[in-house]
C-alpha cells in the first residue's frame, strides 16, 4: 500500500476543513470552526488496482499559525489550494500559499486549485475561467466544489489521485528507458573496446611477424 500526504491550504474560512469532512466522513457541518494548527484524516481509495492510503492535512489560514503549517507541509506529494469563488481575497492569496508549499518541498509536489462555495454562484467574486487561467499558468489541476456536495469533493481527492499515478508510471517508465539505454551505451562501448584490443594485438602480431622476417633476410 503507497502513502501519499496531501496537503490543503488557503485563507481562513475558505472550507478546507468542510472539504475534507465531506470527503472522509461524507458529512457537511455548517458551523464555522477555526483549524488550531493541524489536523490529520487519514482515507483509503484504490486507483488503477493500486490501494492508496490518502493522508490527509488540514493547515490553518490564520496568520497566528503559518510558521507552524511550514512544518507540516513538508514532504507533500499533493498540494490542494483553496479560494472561496465569493471572497476575491482568498483568490489573490493564492500566490503566497503556492510559494510557501514549493519552498518547504525539496521534491515535485502535484498541484490543485480549488475554488470552493460554488452552490453560492449568487454572490460570486471569482469567475470560474480566473481560477482555471491561474491553474493553466501554474501547471495545476483545477475544480470547483461545494463541500456540501459529496460528489464534486470526490473528484478533487480522485482526480488528483489519479494523476499522482499516472505521472509517477510515468516517471517509473521514463527511469526503465533510461536505465536500459544506458545499458545498451555501457555494451556498445565494450564492443568497441573489445574491438580496439583485438586491432592492437593483430598490429603487434603483425609487428612481429615483420620483425622475424627482417631477422631471417638480414645479411650475416
Amino acid at each position: 500500500m503507497e502513502k501519499i500526504k496531501i496537503i490543503l491550504t488557503g485563507e481562513s474560512g475558505v472550507g478546507k476543513t468542510c472539504i475534507i469532512n465531506q470527503y472522509v466522513n461524507q458529512r457537511f457541518d455548517s458551523a464555522y470552526l477555526t483549524t488550531i494548527g493541524t489536523d490529520k484524516y487519514l482515507k483509503e481509495i484504490t486507483i488503477k488496482a493500486k490501494i492508496l492510503k490518502l493522508e490527509i492535512w488540514d493547515t490553518a489560514g490564520q496568520e497566528r499559525f503559518r510558521s507552524v503549517n511550514t512544518i507540516f507541509m513538508k514532504n507533500s506529494q499533493i498540494a490542494i489550494l483553496v479560494y472561496d469563488i465569493t471572497d476575491k481575497d482568498s483568490f489573490k492569496n493564492l500566490n503566497y500559499w503556492y510559494e510557501t508549499i514549493k519552498d518547504n518541498n525539496k521534491e515535485k509536489v502535484l498541484y490543485c486549485v480549488v475554488g470552493n462555495k460554488n452552490d453560492r454562484y449568487e454572490e460570486r467574486n471569482v469567475e470560474e475561467e480566473e481560477g482555471k487561467k491561474f491553474a493553466k499558468d501554474n501547471n495545476m489541476l483545477f475544480f470547483e466544489s461545494s463541500a456540501m456536495d459529496f460528489e464534486s469533493i470526490e473528484k478533487i481527492f480522485i482526480g488528483a489521485s489519479e494523476k499522482y499515478v499516472e505521472e509517477k508510471e510515468k516517471e517509473k517508465e521514463l527511469k526503465a528507458k533510461n536505465e536500459k539505454e544506458r545499458k545498451e551505451k555501457e555494451k556498445e562501448k565494450e564492443k568497441e573496446k573489445e574491438k580496439e584490443k583485438n586491432i592492437n594485438l593483430n598490429d603487434e602480431k603483425n609487428k612481429k611477424n615483420n620483425d622475424n622476417d627482417n631477422k631471417k633476410t638480414g645479411c650475416c
